[in-house]
């Protein structure tokens, strides 16, 4: 099983600090950290991580308690899952037990669409010659 944390202050309801995302995985023995300052971007780039890289190793991912604390803590984040309906991939804002999706995270009071999303975290698109 891959775990993915959150480094920030804990506790400190003035300044969480944040610091970086991170993921253990391969029994534990590997981790990764994303580090860019932006949350939202080095989520989406771990995640991305373990879709591509480490699913084929640990195909279950799990969030410690780091993961609610940050957002419990005040950070000013919320939930955007990421769907696919029609082979078309979207963000969805509302959970459902039934389809959850991935999730991913967006600045609070934002929705922007997966492609803006992709943008934000410097993914955009590649072109793929009319395939899709």
């Amino acid at each position: 099983m891959a775990v993915i944390g959150i480094r920030y202050d804990e506790g400190n309801k003035k300044d969480l600090d944040y610091k970086h995302v991170r993921i253990s995985y391969d029994n534990l023995d590997k981790e990764e950290i994303f580090n860019s300052g932006d949350f939202v971007k080095d989520w989406y780039d771990c995640v991305k991580f373990w879709i591509f890289t480490v699913s084929g190793i640990d195909p279950i991912m799990s969030f410690s308690s780091s993961v609610d604390h940050f957002i419990m803590d005040g950070a000013p984040y919320e939930s955007a899952y990421l769907k696919v309906k029609d082979e078309k991939p979207y963000l969805d804002y509302e959970f459902d037990f039934g389809n959850q999706g991935t999730e991913l995270f967006v600045q609070a009071g934002t929705q922007p669409t997966w492609e803006e999303l992709r943008e934000l975290c410097g993914d955009p698109k590649k072109e793929d010659n009319g395939k899709n």
